[in-house]
């Protein structure tokens, strides 16, 4: 199992790549403002034009690029169903890379592009749009379903398991009492109506997650027993009550979220598959009529 200082290493990675990434973009986009954002026409007589046009040096760059990333995206695919990959690193931490080759992907293509999206290419583009922005929330979805540490879902006896330790630890280390531990787990549940679809479900956690930071803190000190303890004693049992609370939720609407990224799946599989297919016939069809490998 990963040590979390592996995955602390791994998360600054790729926070450090995503923003060299978007540094490297802008820098790009600023630098050629004046020609992406002039009318078509007008294009042929700015500066840059044979340079940022889509055949053009760093326009067939950014084309070459941007494909390339579109196609490692598959390698999450691949780690996900080939046996043989199985034992290749944790899940959780391939879709991380999967997503960011998702967002940077598009962007080199919008890029390559130079904002001029027409005929069947249009079509090729918004579907990667589409992937692109659903793959964000298929990411969410992905977050809802229990998992371990490789990135497979957790079955109930596993779950139950981890919930008892999560409950031993604020016992045992803390010094907690079983009401108290129910009652921590309490004021951080969200109530939602038996019979309620997945949808409205999806919506209830959805706003839970985005109001969160804002007040578990607080309903946490309110209780009173936690209000003598040093503060960083605190923060450690709120942030182990605050798991725990959460792993109970994955479970009782496991059953919706499973049925939520279903349906996702449906939507998601048949955009990549229109983009990827007319990629192809793009990259064929430029080099039938002559364009070739500009480097």
């Amino acid at each position: 199992i990963p040590k979390p200082t592996k995955i602390i290493r791994f998360k600054s990675f790729l926070f450090s790549l995503y923003l060299i990434s978007i540094v490297v973009i802008a820098f790009f986009l600023i630098k050629g403002a004046s020609f992406y954002f002039s009318d078509y026409a007008g294009r042929p007589h700015i500066d840059g034009y044979r340079v940022l046009r889509p055949a053009g040096l760093l326009g067939h760059t950014f084309g070459v690029i941007g494909s390339a990333f579109m196609i490692f995206m598959l390698s999450y695919t691949f780690r996900k169903r080939l046996k043989l990959m199985r034992s290749w690193g944790s899940l959780n931490r391939w879709l991380d890379i999967h997503i960011y080759f998702g967002i940077l992907g598009p962007l080199l293509v919008i890029l390559h592009t130079s904002f001029k999206v027409q005929g069947l290419v249009a079509v090729s583009f918004w579907s990667m749009i589409a992937v692109a922005a659903s793959g964000i929330f298929g990411r969410y979805l992905y977050l809802q379903i229990p998992r371990n540490i490789v990135g497979d879902e957790i079955d109930m006896k596993e779950l139950e398991q981890t919930d008892k330790k999560y409950a031993m630890q604020l016992k045992q280390e803390f010094g907690l009492s079983d009401d108290m531990i129910n009652r921590l787990a309490e004021s951080d549940t969200i109530k939602i109506a038996d019979g309620s679809g997945a949808f409205k479900v999806l919506y209830t956690v959805f706003k839970e997650d985005a109001l969160r930071p804002f007040r578990t803190k607080r309903r946490h000190v309110e209780q009173v027993e936690l209000k003598n303890i040093p503060a960083e004693t605190r923060k450690k049992i709120v942030h182990i009550a605050h798991r725990k609370s959460l792993l109970t939720r994955r479970v009782l609407l496991l059953n919706q979220m499973q049925q939520m990224f279903h349906y996702w799946h449906v939507i998601h599989k048949p955009f990549a598959i229109i983009m990827y297919a007319i990629m192809v016939i793009h990259i064929g069809v430029a080099i039938w009529t002559g364009y070739k490998w500009i480097f």
